[in-house]
């Protein structure tokens, strides 16, 4: 059962990432001068809801990141909130916590920070 579970959250992680690393392209455009990344193992659930009762699949689904640019330098903190259903993901809310810090960076990262 937890083999089931861990893959299955991999899988979520996997349908989700195009969607959250689109959102962070946007969203640190004005910070960096280039797009971070992010990784599934970078990625914490904070909540999840089954919107419409038992046997139901319509989701919401919470999730902290972590995203980095280089060789894993974080540059932040973000949540997304997407409902899931059948039929669509969609983003219900973004906030972007922290960073990216300046202190954070090695020397030779500086310039991509704006």
């Amino acid at each position: 059962m937890i083999q089931n579970i861990t893959f299955q959250k991999i899988e979520l992680y996997e349908k989700l990432l195009p969607y959250m690393n689109e959102q962070l392209r946007t969203a640190y455009f004005s910070l960096l001068t280039t797009t971070p990344q992010l990784y599934p193992y970078l990625v914490q659930v904070e909540q999840v809801e089954r919107l419409n009762g038992f046997r139901s699949f319509d989701f919401q689904i919470t999730l902290r990141a972590f995203p980095t640019v280089g060789s894993h330098i974080s540059v932040g903190e973000d949540l997304f909130t997407y409902r899931i259903s059948s039929s669509q993901v969609k983003l219900v809310e973004y906030k972007h916590l922290k960073g990216p810090e300046r202190h954070h960076f090695p020397p030779n990262y500086l310039d991509i920070l704006r």
